[in-house]
């Protein structure tokens, strides 16, 4: 097994550097945006170059060596997330996509013709929200306005108000790190008579997943989930699912490699996957996809959690421990992934993760992270402040949108990079920084052309 030197060595990012503000000479970058996107380790990198400079052919019907080296490759990927979900792929399929979020909206076309309305949380990211909303009604469950927590009870009193034909929710909050309990949602709402949809974007990296075998009461019927937040390159995603409810949907994206055979009056339709996956499908991504779940099953997810609770546990306590920081979610890091969301008090979150860039070289992300939903409720904003929000954007006014800082610990993170965080923390919180964010000095500025790099 990899001891931690190697793994972190493993990632090139961890060897960048940058100009910082105050400071002489270049600093190490301190990559804390995880959530966002994970960067590929070499292996993986390797495994994807290889095949675009060496295999790179089009999948399927092709009967040249490339095409088939290619296709054996490509299908062999789906093998490779069955094993690592837990799935049976003589009930199930893989549904190859460019994301999560298409891999979410192609779930919501696969129930949309099935009677019943959508239940969702809160705390979704909007991606497991509005595809939705755009096939039909949809309800939320609430969440405790504290932690940003599930509000079990409220799950339980609509599934039993309501005829509901989905529940769709979060693996893993990307604002908070709250980890639902899936299974025990996956029981009550098999019980309701409804599937369950989970969004692993932010799960399947950080624990293991064990979508369970379809007859089991706490099986996970459809699962999505993205490469990119899973150390492999953008542009490849999945959906899994059960291939008799995608056999029974439209074609999401008909058109070529959908059909078996085509008249100028019919069309019949090929069988799921193929059924759904119009066009020429992003080979490299997916076998990149393929080489990063291999790359964390050699390193064993249980490990990968235990060492991100153990990162995850030391940061929320320095954390804490700073004077007018306010850390959003879950008090225990058990039932939480390294997600630190938080702010400081009297400095806007687009200032601080500025100057933790600027001056630190530490990355993180701001904003309200796709989930306005579930920040607006964890800074107590109001419904009436949600509402005036809402309506000076809608008369043109410049508004400034509420939110928060997300710091997000990683496989190769470390102490170090967390006491670093911590101390550009505890000296802006003393009003101390280097630069001048008044307005046009600079606020937004950051070295873009340190590497000559040209399309």
């Amino acid at each position: 097994m990899k001891t931690f030197s190697e793994i972190r060595s493993d990632f090139p990012v961890t060897r960048l550097r940058f100009p910082v503000t105050g400071r002489t000479g270049d600093q190490p970058l301190i990559y804390m945006d995880h959530g966002a996107s994970t960067h590929a380790p070499q292996p993986v990198l390797d495994k994807y170059h290889q095949f675009l400079s060496g295999y790179y052919a089009n999948v399927h019907r092709g009967h040249h060596h490339l095409s088939q080296v290619s296709t054996e490759l490509f299908d062999h990927v789906s093998e490779i997330i069955f094993q690592f979900i837990g799935g049976n792929p003589s009930q199930n399929c893989i549904l190859f996509t460019q994301n999560t979020t298409q891999a979410l909206d192609m779930a919501a076309h696969m129930v949309s013709h099935l009677d019943g309305t959508t239940l969702t949380t809160l705390m979704e990211h909007h991606s497991n929200d509005l595809p939705h909303r755009k096939r039909g009604p949809v309800l939320h469950v609430d969440v405790h306005a504290e932690d940003g927590s599930l509000d079990y009870q409220d799950l339980a009193q609509q599934l039993k108000k309501h005829r509901i034909r989905l529940v769709a929710v979060t693996g893993c909050s990307n604002v908070t790190g709250y980890f639902p309990d899936i299974h025990r949602i996956a029981r009550m709402a098999h019980e309701a008579g409804a599937l369950i949809l989970v969004d692993a974007a932010q799960l399947i990296a950080h624990d293991k997943i064990d979508v369970k075998p379809n007859d089991h009461p706490e099986h996970i019927d459809l699962l999505a989930a993205a490469g990119h937040k899973a150390y492999a390159p953008m542009g490849s995603g999945f959906l899994f699912g059960p291939r008799d409810l995608f056999d029974a949907a439209e074609p999401y994206l008909p058109g070529g490699g959908t059909v078996r055979f085509v008249t100028g009056t019919d069309v019949l339709f090929a069988a799921s996957p193929d059924r759904h996956q119009g066009g020429t499908p992003n080979i490299a991504g997916a076998i990149a996809v393929g080489a990063a779940l291999n790359y964390l099953s050699e390193i064993g997810m249980e490990t990968v959690r235990e060492h991100e609770r153990e990162l995850t546990v030391y940061a929320m306590d320095v954390l804490r421990a700073i004077p007018g920081l306010t850390l959003y979610g879950p008090e225990s890091a058990d039932r939480k992934s390294g997600v630190l969301t938080f702010n400081l008090s009297n400095l806007a979150h687009d200032l601080v993760s500025v100057i933790l860039n600027n001056e630190y070289a530490i990355a993180t992300r701001n904003g309200c992270f796709c989930a306005h939903p579930l920040l607006t409720r964890l800074l107590g904003l109001t419904e009436e402040e949600t509402a005036g929000l809402r309506e000076r954007m809608l008369k043109g006014e410049e508004t400034r949108v509420p939110g928060a800082v997300r710091a997000t610990i990683g496989l190769y993170n470390t102490r170090e990079e967390i006491d670093v965080l911590a101390d550009a923390l505890r000296k802006m919180a003393d009003g101390k920084w280097a630069g001048d964010y008044s307005s046009g000095t600079g606020y937004d500025r950051c070295q873009t052309d340190y590497y000559n790099f040209k399309v």
